[in-house]
């Protein structure tokens, strides 16, 4: 199933954090047992009390260095899409973060400065082109460029993660082969 992915945006009120901000903040062990619908109530309570109240759909996550550092947790990306996160950049994401939010369908970009030109509040569009993410703080104007990600990760996000382009491709070959 051959597509070529075109420009996507995403926009929405910025959710700043700071540097290093990893998985267990995003998603507090002693809570993953009862899942994302609990999970979400504690996402980012470590340093942020409440956070879940503050979201609404369309929110953007900006952050700092380093964000979803720490153990591997697929919770961590998953409760984003709970709350409605429609995207996260950051000045830079770790890379097993990074990895397992494109595979479940959840846009995380690198932009670095982003956490400079962002606040609180601001309205933040992310632009993703085959030459660039470029973010631009409509509040203020000002705008980042980070590298671009390769077209099967954009494919991939823009099926809803890598199960859905799975079945996606698989209903593609069953219809195409009747």
């Amino acid at each position: 199933m051959e597509t070529k992915i075109g420009t996507r945006i995403y926009q929405g009120k910025a959710h700043t954090f700071g540097d290093s901000i990893n998985t267990d903040v995003i998603s507090p062990g002693r809570w993953m047992r009862e899942g994302l619908e609990v999970l979400k109530l504690h996402t980012m309570e470590a340093v942020r009390k409440d956070f879940y109240k503050d979201v609404n759909p369309g929110d953007i996550i900006v952050a700092g260095r380093n964000f979803g550092c720490g153990s591997h947790r697929e919770p961590a990306n998953s409760v984003m899409k709970v709350l409605g996160i429609s995207a996260i950049v950051a000045d830079s994401v770790a890379r097993l973060y990074f990895r397992n939010g494109i595979a479940m369908g959840i846009p995380v970009f690198s932009a670095p400065g982003v956490s400079k030109i962002v606040n609180e509040g601001d309205e933040v569009q992310v632009k993703v082109t085959e030459e660039a993410i470029e973010v631009t703080n409509i509040t203020t104007g000002a705008k980042v460029f980070g590298k671009p990600i390769p077209e099967v990760m954009r494919s991939v996000v823009e099926a809803g993660g890598i199960l859905a382009l799975l079945k996606a491709e698989l209903e593609h070959e069953k219809q195409t082969s009747l």
